[in-house]
């Protein structure tokens, strides 16, 4: 399973009252069904890191342009967050190269 995991640091938008910083957090995975348990899985790969993220929250797409990962499954988890070290997580504050739906 090629998997990417995406954060993407909203420098447009204010921070929380508390400090944290809103971020776009994007899991991808090549090479899957979508199916619901495919989509359940990437959720709780997702929770590892942000445990707080919950199923009312997180969507779910397939990659219908992109250059690298075409195809692709994708969650997207939309919080305030604190800036920091999230190990095995890309993190930009640039656009993403892919467009989902």
């Amino acid at each position: 399973m090629s998997m990417q995991q995406i954060i993407r640091w909203r420098k447009d938008m204010a921070r929380s009252s508390e400090g944290m910083t809103f971020a776009n957090v994007h899991l991808l995975v090549c090479y899957n069904q979508r199916t619901i348990a495919d989509y359940q899985e990437m959720a709780a790969l997702l929770r590892k890191t942000f445990p707080q993220a919950k199923d009312d929250e997180i969507v779910c797409g397939n990659v219908r342009m992109s250059a690298t990962v075409d195809g692709a499954s994708i969650i997207a988890w939309n919080a305030y967050i604190p800036k920091g070290e999230y190990p095995g997580w890309d993190q930009t504050e640039e656009d993403c190269e892919y467009c989902w739906q």
